[in-house]
């Protein structure tokens, strides 16, 4: 995949200067990872860059070495290229994503099977275990040199989007890539510790409001939870702190399916799945607009709490 578009992308890279990185809304290790890697990249070739997030850092990725500039809102002007990281469709960046095409050459970089190839220059792979390791292809085959700061970021992106290399997209380039990382500086114990063990106490009380939600359906395979405004502002939390509770959901040795249902305002509900084996929860968030993998996935649905379950539950009936 990256071999076929290298000379292409090796062109728009070194002839053109002013870069505009960005990823998904409510960005995770992967997207971090990859758009702090790539922004230092470019950095350290003389290049401008900024990098645009919709949402701020979650505090378990404040550790990550980043570029010079991020912003939180879109920027004004054009530039000679604009990379689009770890994102499914081009609405996933947020605010201001219709604009992107008038700003600059879109540069599509993503492992979702859903990826709606909407860029100029496109390197998808759905077989690659994170976007991490995209990034880390892209530097090995135009020969750009990773220093510390960059493995920090790639090594992150991909020990999180395989869940600590537990997940089904775990590959053995996976393995291969965070070894080098590691030869290269990282220090493993150190960034496990920023991302799994680093959480503040109003997330556990978060936690046990969240779980005590519980719902199981079809025969117990099925489990749902949902956090709702109310219960943020309860625990004086935050919807960073929500980050990791549909993993631990689908810990539970008996499910197939874990569900997480947040509000994100009145009547509408951004919904996050996790599967084992083989129920594909791309396919079902595919109904709703959304996507993802196999095995992890998400969308946004409409109505009040008890319609949004609803209308998961018809869709769970499908694949009995």
């Amino acid at each position: 995949m990256i071999e076929e578009v290298s000379d292409r992308l090796r062109g728009l890279i070194e002839s053109k200067k002013r870069f505009l990185i960005t990823t998904h809304i409510d960005p995770d290790g992967d997207a971090l990872g990859s758009v702090f890697s790539l922004s230092i990249a470019f950095e350290n070739s003389g290049k401008e860059v900024v990098v645009y997030l919709k949402d701020r850092v979650p505090y378990r990725y404040q550790f990550l070495p980043k570029p010079s500039l991020v912003v939180h809102g879109l920027p004004d002007g054009t530039f000679d290229a604009i990379f689009v990281l770890d994102a499914g469709n081009l609405f996933r960046v947020g605010d201001g994503y219709e604009r992107l095409r008038e700003m600059g050459t879109i540069v599509n970089i993503d492992h979702h099977k859903t990826n709606e190839m909407f860029g100029l220059i496109n390197i998808v792979d759905e077989k690659a275990s994170s976007t991490a390791e995209l990034i880390y292809k892209i530097f090995r085959n135009l020969s750009i040199p990773i220093n510390r700061e960059m493995a920090i970021n790639i090594y992150t992106g991909v020990m999180t989007d395989t869940g600590s290399f537990r997940y089904e997209n775990t590959n053995s380039e996976a393995f291969l890539i965070c070894e080098e990382m590691v030869r290269l500086g990282v220090n493993p114990s150190y960034v496990g510790r920023m991302v799994y063990e680093n959480h503040p106490v109003e997330r556990l009380r978060l936690m046990a409001m969240v779980f005590s939600t519980l719902e199981n359906i079809i025969n117990g395979k099925i489990a749902m939870v949902h956090v709702t405004e109310e219960m943020l502002k309860k625990a004086n939390s935050s919807k960073e702190y929500t980050d990791g509770f549909v993993e631990q959901l689908k810990e539970t040795g008996s499910l197939d399916v874990a569900v997480l249902l947040r509000e994100i305002s009145k009547n509408k509900y951004k919904v996050s799945m996790r599967s084992k084996g083989n129920v594909d929860v791309a396919d079902i968030c595919s109904v709703f607009g959304g996507g993802g993998h196999k095995n992890a996935a998400g969308c946004v649905i409409e109505g009040t709490l008890e319609e949004v379950r609803q209308k998961l539950k018809k869709e769970f009936l499908k694949i009995r």
